[in-house]
Protein backbone atom coordinates (compact mmCIF):
# COMPACT_ATOMS: atom_id res chain seq x y z
CA UNK A 1 0.00 0.00 0.00
CA UNK A 2 1.03 3.25 -0.97
CA UNK A 3 1.03 6.32 1.79
CA UNK A 4 -1.17 8.08 -0.46
CA UNK A 5 -3.42 5.46 -0.47
CA UNK A 6 -3.05 4.82 3.09
CA UNK A 7 -4.23 8.60 3.43
CA UNK A 8 -6.89 8.24 1.29
CA UNK A 9 -8.94 6.29 3.88
CA UNK A 10 -11.24 7.24 5.75
CA UNK A 11 -10.67 5.67 8.88
CA UNK A 12 -7.26 6.71 8.94
CA UNK A 13 -7.93 10.71 8.15
CA UNK A 14 -10.64 10.14 10.85
CA UNK A 15 -7.82 8.70 13.76
CA UNK A 16 -6.02 12.43 12.39
CA UNK A 17 -8.81 14.00 12.98
CA UNK A 18 -9.72 12.71 16.35
CA UNK A 19 -5.81 13.02 17.71
CA UNK A 20 -6.26 17.09 16.42
CA UNK A 21 -9.13 17.33 18.96
CA UNK A 22 -11.96 16.55 16.12
CA UNK A 23 -13.80 13.55 17.41
CA UNK A 24 -17.57 13.01 16.67
CA UNK A 25 -16.62 15.29 13.27
CA UNK A 26 -16.46 18.34 15.14
CA UNK A 27 -13.71 20.90 14.20
CA UNK A 28 -10.28 20.06 15.68
CA UNK A 29 -9.32 21.99 18.39
CA UNK A 30 -5.54 22.25 17.74
CA UNK A 31 -5.20 25.51 16.36
CA UNK A 32 -2.58 24.56 13.47
CA UNK A 33 -1.07 21.43 11.94
CA UNK A 34 2.40 21.21 10.30
CA UNK A 35 3.76 18.82 7.59
CA UNK A 36 7.13 17.87 7.08
CA UNK A 37 8.03 16.01 3.22
CA UNK A 38 11.11 14.02 1.71
CA UNK A 39 11.09 16.43 -0.97
CA UNK A 40 12.04 19.50 1.71
CA UNK A 41 15.62 17.97 1.65
CA UNK A 42 18.17 15.69 3.90
CA UNK A 43 18.08 17.05 6.59
CA UNK A 44 14.55 18.48 7.06
CA UNK A 45 13.52 19.21 10.56
CA UNK A 46 10.05 20.36 12.30
CA UNK A 47 11.75 24.12 12.74
CA UNK A 48 11.17 23.79 8.37
CA UNK A 49 8.01 22.65 8.78
CA UNK A 50 4.47 23.97 6.67
CA UNK A 51 1.97 25.54 8.82
CA UNK A 52 -1.75 25.35 8.37
CA UNK A 53 -4.84 25.85 9.58
CA UNK A 54 -6.01 22.84 11.71
CA UNK A 55 -8.63 22.29 8.94
CA UNK A 56 -6.38 22.55 6.27
CA UNK A 57 -5.06 18.53 7.39
CA UNK A 58 -6.34 17.06 4.05
CA UNK A 59 -3.68 19.38 1.79
CA UNK A 60 -0.69 17.89 4.01
CA UNK A 61 -2.23 14.44 3.93
CA UNK A 62 -2.48 14.53 -0.22
CA UNK A 63 0.72 15.54 -0.07
CA UNK A 64 2.01 12.94 1.66
CA UNK A 65 3.63 14.60 4.36
CA UNK A 66 4.37 13.31 7.82
CA UNK A 67 2.32 15.16 10.11
CA UNK A 68 2.17 17.62 13.31
CA UNK A 69 -0.46 18.93 15.59
CA UNK A 70 0.36 22.43 17.95
CA UNK A 71 0.70 21.97 21.10
CA UNK A 72 -1.43 25.20 21.50
CA UNK A 73 -5.14 23.78 21.57
CA UNK A 74 -8.25 25.51 22.57
CA UNK A 75 -9.72 23.45 24.70
CA UNK A 76 -7.08 21.72 26.54
CA UNK A 77 -3.54 21.99 27.91
CA UNK A 78 -1.42 19.04 26.39
CA UNK A 79 0.79 16.31 28.68
CA UNK A 80 3.59 15.04 26.67
CA UNK A 81 6.48 12.93 26.83
CA UNK A 82 8.78 11.57 24.53
CA UNK A 83 10.98 8.36 25.10
CA UNK A 84 13.21 7.99 21.94
CA UNK A 85 16.21 6.38 21.37
CA UNK A 86 20.05 8.58 20.28
CA UNK A 87 23.26 7.25 18.98
CA UNK A 88 24.70 10.15 16.95
CA UNK A 89 27.32 7.32 15.88
CA UNK A 90 24.73 5.10 14.26
CA UNK A 91 21.68 7.09 14.05
CA UNK A 92 19.94 4.55 11.61
CA UNK A 93 20.34 1.87 14.41
CA UNK A 94 16.66 2.44 14.82
CA UNK A 95 15.27 1.31 11.27
CA UNK A 96 17.92 -1.34 10.56
CA UNK A 97 18.48 -2.71 13.99
CA UNK A 98 14.42 -2.01 15.04
CA UNK A 99 14.12 -5.13 17.51
CA UNK A 100 17.40 -4.81 19.36
CA UNK A 101 17.03 -0.66 19.84
CA UNK A 102 13.25 -1.12 21.18
CA UNK A 103 14.05 -4.05 23.81
CA UNK A 104 16.55 -1.35 25.24
CA UNK A 105 13.83 0.90 25.21
CA UNK A 106 11.73 -1.26 26.92
CA UNK A 107 12.39 -0.98 30.55
CA UNK A 108 12.07 3.15 29.84
CA UNK A 109 8.81 2.59 28.62
CA UNK A 110 7.77 -0.35 30.97
CA UNK A 111 9.09 2.23 33.77
CA UNK A 112 7.05 5.63 32.29
CA UNK A 113 3.90 2.98 31.99
CA UNK A 114 4.61 2.21 35.20
CA UNK A 115 4.77 5.41 37.06
CA UNK A 116 1.76 6.94 34.42
CA UNK A 117 -0.24 3.78 35.96
CA UNK A 118 0.66 5.07 39.44
CA UNK A 119 -0.90 8.52 39.46
CA UNK A 120 -3.66 7.35 36.92
CA UNK A 121 -2.82 9.14 33.83
CA UNK A 122 -3.13 6.75 30.66
CA UNK A 123 -1.72 9.00 28.31
CA UNK A 124 -2.14 7.50 24.72
CA UNK A 125 1.05 5.94 23.89
CA UNK A 126 1.96 6.17 20.17
CA UNK A 127 4.93 3.72 19.08
CA UNK A 128 7.06 5.57 16.15
CA UNK A 129 10.11 5.10 14.04
CA UNK A 130 12.54 5.18 16.83
CA UNK A 131 10.75 5.34 20.38
CA UNK A 132 7.06 6.34 21.83
CA UNK A 133 5.06 9.93 22.17
CA UNK A 134 2.77 10.11 25.29
CA UNK A 135 -0.02 11.99 25.52
CA UNK A 136 -2.67 13.51 27.40
CA UNK A 137 -4.88 17.13 27.65
CA UNK A 138 -6.38 18.66 31.03
CA UNK A 139 -9.41 21.07 30.08
CA UNK A 140 -8.95 24.24 29.89
CA UNK A 141 -12.56 24.56 32.24
CA UNK A 142 -10.88 22.55 34.74
CA UNK A 143 -9.50 23.74 38.37
CA UNK A 144 -6.23 22.50 37.64
CA UNK A 145 -5.88 25.10 35.27
CA UNK A 146 -5.50 27.56 37.60
CA UNK A 147 -2.82 24.83 40.48
CA UNK A 148 -1.02 24.40 37.60
CA UNK A 149 -0.71 28.43 36.90
CA UNK A 150 0.24 28.89 40.41
CA UNK A 151 3.35 26.95 40.50
CA UNK A 152 5.01 29.78 38.87
CA UNK A 153 5.31 33.30 39.71
CA UNK A 154 4.21 35.12 36.70
CA UNK A 155 3.21 35.18 32.92
CA UNK A 156 6.49 33.56 31.27
CA UNK A 157 8.36 35.90 29.40
CA UNK A 158 7.80 34.70 26.40
CA UNK A 159 3.94 35.68 26.49
CA UNK A 160 4.92 39.28 24.92
CA UNK A 161 5.96 38.34 21.63
CA UNK A 162 3.29 35.84 20.77
CA UNK A 163 1.72 38.35 19.19
CA UNK A 164 4.48 38.87 17.04
CA UNK A 165 4.55 35.42 15.42
CA UNK A 166 0.68 34.65 14.92
CA UNK A 167 -0.10 34.36 11.34
CA UNK A 168 -3.67 36.65 10.66
CA UNK A 169 -5.80 32.97 10.58
CA UNK A 170 -4.31 32.31 14.16
CA UNK A 171 -6.64 33.12 17.64
CA UNK A 172 -6.26 36.55 18.67
CA UNK A 173 -4.53 35.33 21.86
CA UNK A 174 -3.46 32.41 23.83
CA UNK A 175 -4.54 34.37 27.37
CA UNK A 176 -2.62 34.72 30.35
CA UNK A 177 -4.00 32.04 32.31
CA UNK A 178 -2.68 29.40 29.15
CA UNK A 179 0.34 30.69 29.18
CA UNK A 180 1.02 30.35 32.99
CA UNK A 181 -0.85 27.03 33.59
CA UNK A 182 1.94 25.81 30.22
CA UNK A 183 5.07 26.85 32.20
CA UNK A 184 3.32 25.07 35.28
CA UNK A 185 3.17 21.66 32.85
CA UNK A 186 6.32 22.20 32.02
CA UNK A 187 7.75 21.41 35.91
CA UNK A 188 5.40 18.48 36.54
CA UNK A 189 6.25 16.54 33.07
CA UNK A 190 10.05 17.28 34.58
CA UNK A 191 9.05 15.51 38.31
CA UNK A 192 7.37 13.08 36.37
CA UNK A 193 10.81 12.33 34.65
CA UNK A 194 12.82 12.13 37.67
CA UNK A 195 10.42 9.34 38.69
CA UNK A 196 10.83 7.43 35.33
CA UNK A 197 14.39 7.80 35.34
CA UNK A 198 14.84 6.21 38.87
CA UNK A 199 12.67 3.39 37.96
CA UNK A 200 14.21 2.53 34.53
CA UNK A 201 17.72 3.06 35.05
CA UNK A 202 18.28 -0.08 37.73
CA UNK A 203 16.66 -1.99 34.44
CA UNK A 204 18.08 -0.22 31.57
CA UNK A 205 21.58 -1.64 29.77
CA UNK A 206 22.21 1.97 28.28
CA UNK A 207 22.02 5.23 29.38
CA UNK A 208 18.79 7.16 30.20
CA UNK A 209 19.15 11.10 29.63
CA UNK A 210 16.83 14.03 29.87
CA UNK A 211 16.35 16.26 26.71
CA UNK A 212 18.88 14.39 23.90
CA UNK A 213 21.66 14.70 25.89
CA UNK A 214 24.77 12.77 23.94
CA UNK A 215 26.34 10.50 26.52
CA UNK A 216 30.09 8.86 26.04
CA UNK A 217 30.93 6.18 24.19
CA UNK A 218 29.10 2.33 24.78
CA UNK A 219 29.51 -0.79 23.12
CA UNK A 220 27.19 0.45 20.06
CA UNK A 221 28.12 4.03 19.57
CA UNK A 222 27.29 6.94 21.97
CA UNK A 223 23.67 5.38 22.30
CA UNK A 224 21.00 6.30 24.99
CA UNK A 225 17.25 6.68 25.79
CA UNK A 226 16.20 9.92 25.88
CA UNK A 227 13.16 11.19 27.97
CA UNK A 228 12.03 14.58 26.22
CA UNK A 229 9.87 17.35 27.41
CA UNK A 230 12.56 19.94 26.24
CA UNK A 231 9.44 21.62 24.75
CA UNK A 232 8.73 23.11 27.74
CA UNK A 233 11.36 25.21 27.15
CA UNK A 234 9.86 26.93 24.05
CA UNK A 235 6.96 29.55 23.93
CA UNK A 236 3.80 26.99 23.47
CA UNK A 237 2.44 28.52 20.24
CA UNK A 238 5.79 27.61 18.40
CA UNK A 239 5.99 23.45 19.50
CA UNK A 240 3.98 20.56 17.96
CA UNK A 241 3.97 16.70 18.07
CA UNK A 242 3.21 14.10 15.77
CA UNK A 243 0.00 12.78 14.86
CA UNK A 244 -1.31 9.61 15.70
CA UNK A 245 -1.17 7.72 12.43
CA UNK A 246 0.28 9.97 10.50
CA UNK A 247 3.63 8.98 8.10
CA UNK A 248 6.88 8.49 9.97
CA UNK A 249 9.70 9.27 7.11
CA UNK A 250 12.36 10.58 9.18
CA UNK A 251 15.01 8.07 8.35
CA UNK A 252 13.91 9.26 4.21
CA UNK A 253 15.27 12.92 5.18
CA UNK A 254 18.75 11.92 6.68
CA UNK A 255 20.70 12.31 3.84
CA UNK A 256 20.60 12.87 0.15
CA UNK A 257 20.69 9.15 -0.74
CA UNK A 258 16.83 8.48 0.30
CA UNK A 259 16.78 5.31 2.43
CA UNK A 260 14.83 2.24 0.61
CA UNK A 261 12.96 1.67 3.75
CA UNK A 262 9.31 2.89 3.33
CA UNK A 263 7.45 5.24 5.66
CA UNK A 264 6.09 3.84 8.84
CA UNK A 265 2.93 5.40 10.49
CA UNK A 266 2.74 6.51 14.31
CA UNK A 267 0.47 3.85 15.72
CA UNK A 268 -1.09 3.24 19.48
CA UNK A 269 0.72 0.85 20.82
CA UNK A 270 -2.27 -0.57 22.71
CA UNK A 271 -2.11 -4.55 23.35
CA UNK A 272 -0.42 -5.83 20.25
CA UNK A 273 3.22 -7.30 20.58
CA UNK A 274 5.90 -5.10 20.49
CA UNK A 275 7.47 -7.84 17.90
CA UNK A 276 4.00 -7.49 15.52
CA UNK A 277 4.31 -3.85 15.82
CA UNK A 278 8.11 -4.30 14.33
CA UNK A 279 8.04 -6.38 12.25
CA UNK A 280 4.50 -5.31 10.49
CA UNK A 281 2.00 -2.93 12.82
CA UNK A 282 3.60 0.20 11.79
CA UNK A 283 3.36 -0.98 7.94
CA UNK A 284 0.68 1.62 5.92
CA UNK A 285 -1.01 -1.96 4.79
CA UNK A 286 -1.38 -2.88 8.32
CA UNK A 287 -1.87 0.80 10.27
CA UNK A 288 -4.86 0.99 7.80
CA UNK A 289 -6.53 -1.88 9.75
CA UNK A 290 -5.67 -0.45 13.28
CA UNK A 291 -7.19 2.48 12.25
CA UNK A 292 -10.54 1.16 11.91
CA UNK A 293 -11.06 -0.28 15.77
CA UNK A 294 -8.20 2.05 17.50
CA UNK A 295 -9.06 5.65 18.90
CA UNK A 296 -6.80 8.19 18.71
CA UNK A 297 -8.78 10.57 20.78
CA UNK A 298 -6.48 12.08 23.53
CA UNK A 299 -7.34 10.80 26.73
CA UNK A 300 -8.75 13.87 29.40
CA UNK A 301 -6.01 12.66 32.50
CA UNK A 302 -7.22 15.69 34.44
CA UNK A 303 -7.38 13.34 37.75
CA UNK A 304 -4.06 11.65 37.27
CA UNK A 305 -2.12 15.31 36.69
CA UNK A 306 -4.15 16.23 40.10
CA UNK A 307 -2.68 12.99 41.66
CA UNK A 308 0.76 14.53 40.30
CA UNK A 309 0.37 18.08 41.59
CA UNK A 310 0.54 17.01 44.78
CA UNK A 311 3.26 14.34 44.47
CA UNK A 312 5.51 16.85 43.11
CA UNK A 313 4.32 19.88 45.77
CA UNK A 314 6.15 17.81 48.62
CA UNK A 315 8.86 16.50 46.41
CA UNK A 316 12.66 17.89 46.82
CA UNK A 317 12.31 19.16 43.09
CA UNK A 318 9.76 21.25 43.59
CA UNK A 319 11.54 23.01 46.94
CA UNK A 320 14.42 23.31 44.31
CA UNK A 321 11.75 24.83 41.88
CA UNK A 322 10.80 27.33 44.24
CA UNK A 323 13.96 28.10 45.39
CA UNK A 324 15.60 28.66 41.85
CA UNK A 325 13.24 31.43 41.27
CA UNK A 326 13.36 33.22 44.33
CA UNK A 327 16.59 33.92 44.43
CA UNK A 328 17.38 37.41 43.03
CA UNK A 329 19.97 37.13 39.96
CA UNK A 330 21.63 39.59 37.62
CA UNK A 331 20.48 38.38 34.84
CA UNK A 332 22.11 38.97 31.61
CA UNK A 333 24.79 41.09 33.57
CA UNK A 334 25.66 37.49 35.09
CA UNK A 335 27.92 36.86 32.21
CA UNK A 336 29.96 39.98 32.30
CA UNK A 337 30.22 39.53 36.24
CA UNK A 338 32.05 36.48 35.91
CA UNK A 339 34.29 37.10 33.36
CA UNK A 340 35.66 39.76 35.85
CA UNK A 341 35.28 37.58 38.61
CA UNK A 342 38.18 34.96 39.74
CA UNK A 343 36.03 32.37 39.06
CA UNK A 344 36.95 32.83 35.04
CA UNK A 345 40.45 32.24 35.48
CA UNK A 346 39.73 29.15 37.19
CA UNK A 347 37.51 27.22 34.16
CA UNK A 348 38.72 25.13 32.23
CA UNK A 349 38.15 25.85 28.54
CA UNK A 350 35.80 23.24 27.83
CA UNK A 351 33.44 26.11 29.92
CA UNK A 352 34.98 29.21 28.28
CA UNK A 353 34.61 27.99 24.46
CA UNK A 354 31.11 27.89 24.77
CA UNK A 355 30.65 30.92 26.65
CA UNK A 356 33.08 32.96 24.23
CA UNK A 357 31.73 31.35 21.04
CA UNK A 358 28.31 30.04 21.58
CA UNK A 359 26.44 28.80 18.49
CA UNK A 360 25.86 26.44 18.60
CA UNK A 361 27.92 24.98 21.41
CA UNK A 362 25.77 26.32 23.89
CA UNK A 363 22.68 25.17 21.96
CA UNK A 364 23.91 21.48 23.02
CA UNK A 365 22.70 19.81 25.94
CA UNK A 366 25.48 18.38 26.60
CA UNK A 367 27.41 21.44 26.65
CA UNK A 368 25.24 23.39 28.69
CA UNK A 369 24.68 20.37 31.19
CA UNK A 370 28.50 20.57 31.22
CA UNK A 371 28.64 24.26 32.11
CA UNK A 372 26.13 23.98 34.77
CA UNK A 373 28.19 21.49 36.58
CA UNK A 374 31.51 22.82 36.69
CA UNK A 375 29.79 26.17 37.53
CA UNK A 376 27.73 25.04 39.93
CA UNK A 377 31.32 23.08 41.26
CA UNK A 378 32.64 27.01 41.87
CA UNK A 379 29.69 27.85 43.66
CA UNK A 380 27.71 29.65 41.36
CA UNK A 381 24.09 29.83 42.31
CA UNK A 382 21.79 28.00 39.30
CA UNK A 383 19.78 31.11 38.87
CA UNK A 384 22.90 32.99 38.09
CA UNK A 385 24.02 30.55 35.79
CA UNK A 386 20.67 30.76 33.69
CA UNK A 387 21.74 34.38 33.56
CA UNK A 388 24.66 34.02 32.00
CA UNK A 389 23.15 31.16 29.54
CA UNK A 390 21.08 34.07 28.72
CA UNK A 391 23.48 36.41 28.13
CA UNK A 392 25.31 34.76 25.80
CA UNK A 393 21.89 33.79 23.54
CA UNK A 394 21.13 37.64 23.71
CA UNK A 395 24.21 38.74 22.34
CA UNK A 396 22.54 39.86 18.74
CA UNK A 397 21.51 38.56 15.30
CA UNK A 398 24.71 38.86 13.86
CA UNK A 399 25.64 35.98 15.51
CA UNK A 400 22.09 33.65 16.32
CA UNK A 401 20.46 35.33 13.09
CA UNK A 402 16.97 34.80 13.46
CA UNK A 403 16.91 32.23 16.16
CA UNK A 404 15.56 34.22 18.70
CA UNK A 405 12.22 36.08 16.96
CA UNK A 406 10.71 32.94 17.25
CA UNK A 407 12.57 31.44 20.47
CA UNK A 408 12.50 33.04 24.05
CA UNK A 409 16.27 33.12 25.02
CA UNK A 410 15.37 33.86 28.93
CA UNK A 411 12.58 30.60 28.31
CA UNK A 412 15.28 28.63 27.10
CA UNK A 413 18.49 28.85 29.35
CA UNK A 414 16.04 29.06 32.43
CA UNK A 415 14.69 25.87 30.86
CA UNK A 416 18.14 23.63 30.51
CA UNK A 417 19.90 25.07 33.44
CA UNK A 418 17.16 24.45 36.25
CA UNK A 419 16.87 20.95 34.41
CA UNK A 420 20.60 20.14 35.12
CA UNK A 421 20.42 21.56 38.06
CA UNK A 422 17.59 20.04 39.70
CA UNK A 423 18.85 16.43 38.60
CA UNK A 424 21.55 17.15 40.64
CA UNK A 425 19.56 18.49 44.00
CA UNK A 426 17.25 15.51 43.64
CA UNK A 427 20.16 13.27 43.59
CA UNK A 428 18.95 11.85 40.62
CA UNK A 429 22.44 13.03 38.98
CA UNK A 430 25.48 11.30 40.84
CA UNK A 431 27.53 13.34 37.71
CA UNK A 432 29.51 9.85 36.76
CA UNK A 433 30.25 10.97 33.62
CA UNK A 434 31.64 14.40 35.15
CA UNK A 435 35.28 13.60 34.34
CA UNK A 436 37.93 14.82 31.63
CA UNK A 437 37.76 11.30 29.75
CA UNK A 438 33.74 11.57 29.21
CA UNK A 439 34.19 14.72 28.05
CA UNK A 440 36.85 13.93 25.30
CA UNK A 441 34.10 11.30 23.91
CA UNK A 442 31.16 13.71 24.03
CA UNK A 443 33.52 16.26 21.87
CA UNK A 444 33.21 19.02 25.11
CA UNK A 445 36.96 19.03 25.11
CA UNK A 446 38.84 21.93 22.76
CA UNK A 447 41.92 19.62 22.98
CA UNK A 448 44.10 22.47 24.17
CA UNK A 449 46.60 22.54 27.13
CA UNK A 450 44.72 22.14 30.47
CA UNK A 451 45.63 20.90 33.91
CA UNK A 452 42.68 20.82 35.26
CA UNK A 453 40.97 17.35 36.32
CA UNK A 454 37.48 17.61 36.15
CA UNK A 455 36.94 14.53 38.48
CA UNK A 456 38.22 17.76 41.43
CA UNK A 457 35.43 19.80 40.52
CA UNK A 458 33.05 16.22 40.81
CA UNK A 459 34.00 15.51 44.16
CA UNK A 460 33.20 19.60 44.94
CA UNK A 461 29.68 19.70 43.19
CA UNK A 462 28.70 16.27 44.85
CA UNK A 463 29.34 17.85 48.10
CA UNK A 464 27.17 20.33 47.76
CA UNK A 465 24.54 18.92 45.27
CA UNK A 466 22.63 17.63 48.31
CA UNK A 467 21.50 20.47 49.41
CA UNK A 468 21.59 23.20 46.71
CA UNK A 469 18.33 23.85 47.43
CA UNK A 470 16.35 25.93 49.50
CA UNK A 471 17.90 28.75 49.55
CA UNK A 472 21.02 27.75 48.33
CA UNK A 473 23.38 29.33 50.79
CA UNK A 474 26.09 27.78 50.15
CA UNK A 475 26.39 29.19 46.38
CA UNK A 476 27.61 32.77 46.43
CA UNK A 477 26.01 35.24 43.63
CA UNK A 478 28.39 36.64 41.56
Amino acid sequence: MTLAEYYADPNVQNRIREYCGGAGGRDATCVYVAGLQVEDGAGATWTQARILPSGSCEALLDARADVARSMWDRDGLMVHLDVDYQNIDAPAEPYHHAAEVFNKIEPVYGAAVHVLRRFDMPLLDLITGRGYHFTGRVPLGSGLIDRLGGLVDGVPSWFDTVAARRQRWMPAGMGRRVARAYAGIGLLVEFLTHRILARARRRASIPIVLNGTIVGSGTTGRECVSLDVSYAGDPLDVRHMRVAFGAYQKHRMASAARWDRPPFVVVPRGRASLRYLLERGREPRYAVRAARMQSAVVPNVEHGVGRLLDAYAASPLARFHRAFYATPTRGPSAFDALVSSRTWDRLPECVKLPLLEPNDRLLQPAVLQHLTRVLLAEGVAPRDIAGIVHARYAVGPEIWGRRWSWLDPQTRAEFDVRVFAGLLSAGIDRAVDFNCRSAQEKNLCPWTPCAIDLRTARDRLLASSTEIHPEFRHHRML
